[in-house]
């Protein structure tokens, strides 16, 4: 299985990206939920919903914060008035903090989501202790 979205999937859920930043960024996005998933949706038949969900907010993740995004981002982190407080974050803590959410993000899109043969996606132990074997 080559891609777990295509560029038509993308458009129709609602993507913006021109489709040669779409396949940079589906590339990224890819070995991001292989990562999450250890490999697991290479391995399936068909893509699930949830796996295409996820991958569009791991393309999002991939525009968003790429090297040249990150730098032309704003650095503010906070604000207040009344005592006039200003907080700004260095590139790599807003690249930080992106990635966190994201993660987050997708492994809540991704809970409860198995594989053809009943893993859980995201489940990171053995199949004895799933009781899977």
């Amino acid at each position: 299985m080559a891609e777990y979205l295509s560029y038509d999937e993308y458009l129709a859920r609602g993507g913006t990206l021109a489709e040669a930043e779409f396949r940079a960024c589906e590339a990224r996005a890819r070995s991001r939920v292989d990562a999450m998933t250890y490999g697991r949706v290479r391995r399936m038949a068909e893509v699930p919903e949830a796996v295409k969900d996820a991958m569009m907010v791991a393309i999002g993740v991939s525009a968003a914060s790429g090297a040249q995004a990150m730098a032309a981002s704003e650095g503010m982190a906070g604000f207040s008035v009344d005592g006039y407080s200003e907080t700004y974050q260095s590139a790599g803590e807003r690249w930080e903090a992106v990635n966190r959410a994201a993660n987050g993000e997708i492994r809540a899109l991704l809970g409860g989501v198995c594989d053809d043969g009943g893993v859980p996606l995201t489940y990171s132990g053995g199949l004895a202790d799933a009781g899977l074997q």
